[in-house]
């Protein structure tokens, strides 16, 4: 597999938006639209946009040697999502409502369920095999380069947060070295989640 950063000329972006939005429906229902069609173009419009935790500049393909999508991982260094730059793409890109939910509401949402990044972190956001490839390693691959886009970074650890319903991702995530260091339990919008929070140290590549 080859990693390398989502080409807006040559990737589709639309494929690619897609498979994100199906990484947490549940969120992007929240804050950008409870009709997948719309959810799915307004993600769209912040991945070509840039300057924001869903930026192109932020998503890395997986592909064979043919050029075929076999995965996505969207992950970042701490420093580089710069909070008022995010809230100037929400202005400017996104409906009343949606700004508000994503530049005042999400950040509380996030604190309480997820990791919390420091700088020299590197965080995946979204991790995800595209349909009928499933089941064959490429998640794995995906999470082993991220250890050499980590490197790359200047990183000392990867986070990465998984619900605790999803009993597959966190083995896989387990099964490649990652180790609990949070757990967060909460209620949201009336009903009662959580989250493990992990971490992988670089010392370990």
């Amino acid at each position: 597999m080859n990693l390398i950063k989502l080409d807006l000329n040559k990737h589709d972006v639309d494929l690619v938006s897609e498979l994100i939005y199906e990484t947490d429906i549940s969120l992007f229902t929240t804050f950008l639209d409870k009709n997948r069609t719309n959810a799915i173009e307004k993600l769209r419009t912040l991945i070509i946009a840039g300057k924001n935790s869903y930026g192109h500049e932020h998503i890395y393909i997986g592909e064979d040697d043919n050029g075929k999508v076999m995965g996505i991982l969207v992950a970042f260094r701490g420093d580089e999502i710069k909070y008022l730059e995010e809230i100037m793409i929400f202005k400017h890109e996104m409906e009343f409502l949606n700004f508000i939910k994503l530049s005042l509401v999400k950040p509380i949402y996030d604190k309480i369920t997820a990791s919390s990044i420091e700088n020299d972190d590197l965080y995946i956001g979204n991790l995800v095999v595209a349909n009928g490839l499933r089941g064959q390693g490429i998640g794995t691959e995906l999470l082993k380069n991220s250890f050499q886009l980590a490197n790359d970074k200047n990183c000392k650890r990867i986070l990465l947060d998984v619900t605790f319903e999803n009993y597959n991702a966190k083995r896989l995530y387990e099964s490649t070295g990652f180790n609990v260091c949070a757990k967060k339990q909460f209620k949201w919008m009336g009903k009662s989640e959580g989250t493990y929070g992990m971490e992988y140290s670089l010392d370990k590549v």
